[in-house]
């Protein structure tokens, strides 16, 4: 069964229906309770930091105070756990499952955020290079790993969270590469039916998911230990990878899928592109690839005014009938450099160094070629009529469709040609029998 991609993650962080009005009733509560739970926390870092890392003191403080804190744990299938394991190997919910996991099998994981080292200690953070690379964080595992003294090293080999409700995704090979035998669970996170506000959601931030956290009664977390797993000599790391996640999806009542990190990566860039063009539909990727049938036709329009266009007709066909029939701003020219203009009466011959404007040196040009037969204002029409004129208005409104048919045929046949003789002009071509 292909699973599409959505489903993997919740989109929405409250309840619809009846639960969204009980969370309305309980959000004054939660309120205080959420300012109660953020006091205490310093009395939870301050215990972290004070007793033995490794100690079962520690442990027994910290469960209580993250019980305070509305974050509870239970283990089931104890008798498949193995605390020989160097690594340990879960899904991946929330960015606080290894706290969770901390809590009843000392451990630590990759950090992946820029805190300082007393402050990682505290969260069960290991720094290992994530930022730098595959590579660095597989060189420091290993050289984490070859110490018997540490902690076992906690990894998600899923690399980002889910819902945890329908299925796993794919589990990477680079965490279980490192070591031939992990321990595996599964984690599943529970709040009151009640109250079901998702602990964590697509694109949320960990701050974000902390705050609902102490804001919910309770955030049960339930770890499931399917036992130690042993990679096969003849058993490549993906195999050994898709062994591990059958068997993860198999104790949690999950399905399996191939979707990775980076798919998740795309479909989150996806929905923002969408969301950004539901906020402007000038930048919809729909808008977009009609603009440029039509820039095809009117190359010297700009794209945005064809989109403003656009965003209200819809059409291709329609937009570029509103240009022809100049019920659109025409585009603004480009500035164009200004000589000065001479006086008509001090023009003198190229021999003599003065500048002519183009207008008057064409005018010269056609006097020399109708030279006795046509006076000189005559010459200078000519010449200003060869000049690119970009008005293709009709000076009259078809009375019938036939007509309006025939005019909208010709103005963007004869606006075609006018830009195809600005392009020439622009880019000193020629052609013969225009500017030859």
């Amino acid at each position: 069964m292909t699973i599409p991609i959505e489903a993997l993650y919740t989109g929405s962080r409250f309840p619809s229906g009846p639960s969204l009005f009980f969370l309305l009733l309980y959000t004054p509560l939660g309120i205080v309770v959420f300012v109660l739970r953020l006091f205490i926390s310093l009395q939870l870092f301050l215990a972290a930091a004070v007793l033995p890392h490794n100690t079962f003191i520690r442990s027994i403080v910290l469960r209580v105070l993250y019980s305070v804190l509305g974050l509870v744990v239970r283990e089931e299938n104890r008798k498949n756990r193995d605390d020989t394991c160097r690594i340990i190997a879960t899904n991946h919910i929330t960015p606080f499952d290894h706290l969770a996991v901390s809590i009843v099998l000392p451990c630590v994981t990759p950090s992946v955020y820029d805190l300082p080292g007393a402050l990682s200690s505290l969260l069960c953070y290991q720094d290992m290079g994530v930022t730098q690379g595959r590579e660095t964080l597989r060189v420091n595992a290993r050289n984490y790993l070859a110490n018997p003294n540490n902690p076992p090293l906690l990894l998600h080999p899923e690399g980002a969270t889910t819902s945890g409700n329908l299925a796993l995704m794919k589990y990477g090979s680079w965490a279980l590469e490192l070591n031939g035998t992990v321990l595996v669970a599964g984690i599943q996170v529970w709040r009151l039916p009640i109250l079901p506000v998702a602990p964590s959601v697509l694109g949320a931030s960990w701050a974000a998911d902390l705050c609902f956290m102490l804001f919910s009664p309770i955030t049960l977390f339930t770890i499931k230990y399917v036992g130690k797993i042993s990679r096969k000599e003849s058993e490549s790391s993906e195999e050994f990878g898709v062994r591990v996640q059958a068997a993860t999806a198999s104790a949690l009542n999950l399905n399996t899928s191939n979707h990775t990190v980076a798919d998740k990566v795309e479909y989150m860039k996806r929905l923002a592109r969408e969301a950004a063009a539901a906020t402007n539909p000038m930048l919809s990727p729909q808008v977009h690839r009609m603009a440029q049938q039509v820039q095809e036709v009117l190359p010297h329009i700009s794209l945005d005014q064809i989109k403003r266009d656009l965003v209200h007709t819809q059409n291709v066909d329609l937009t570029i009938t509103n240009f022809l029939e100049g019920n659109v701003p025409e585009p603004v020219p480009e500035p164009q450099p200004t000589l000065p203009r001479p006086d008509p009466a001090r023009v003198v011959s190229p021999m003599a160094g003065a500048v002519r404007t183009p207008v008057l040196s064409a005018s010269l040009s056609v006097s020399a070629e109708v030279k006795g037969t046509a006076d000189k204002d005559e010459a200078l029409a000519r010449a200003s009529a060869s000049t690119v004129s970009m008005s293709t208005a009709a000076k009259t409104f078809g009375k019938s469709a036939t007509e309006r048919m025939t005019s909208f045929e010709t103005r963007k046949a004869q606006l075609i040609e006018n830009a195809r003789r600005r392009y020439i002009e622009k880019h000193g071509l020629t052609e013969s029998g225009y500017n030859c």
